[in-house]
């Protein structure tokens, strides 16, 4: 989600304030396909990402996110846009995108927090 999310604030940041407000509108009103897609497409994509496959995706996604992170202005993390906040509660009507990019750990800290391991612990 992070990288459509970085396309969409660079896109819609420079646009009125109307067509973010049009898109994000347009977003939560598809909520529920989402959902749907979002629960069969992480069973698909679990049949097919093997702990192995998945720990090299991740590595790949962490070193493009840093690339990504370094090349940005300072002054770009304040950019921001509306957002689907019924797609995820990490989501606000209004983020940043210095929002957007911590959004990927409170994410995964959500759902590790959900795991029932003994030996996963908070850092």
């Amino acid at each position: 989600m992070l990288t459509p999310g970085l396309i969409l604030l660079r896109l819609f940041g420079h646009l009125p304030a109307g067509a973010g407000r049009a898109n994000s509108s347009l977003l939560n009103a598809s909520t529920r396909p989402f959902d749907v897609l979002n629960f069969y497409g992480s069973r698909l994509a679990a049949r097919v990402f093997n702990r192995r496959r998945m720990g090299a995706k991740m590595d790949r996604v962490i070193a493009s996110l840093q690339r990504s992170l370094s090349r940005e202005a300072a002054a770009d993390f304040a950019r921001a846009m509306r957002y689907p906040s019924r797609w995820d509660p990490y989501f606000h009507e209004y983020m940043t995108l210095a929002g957007i990019y911590r959004y990927p750990g409170q994410h995964y800290d959500h759902h590790r927090k959900q795991l029932t391991l003994n030996s996963v612990r908070d850092p």
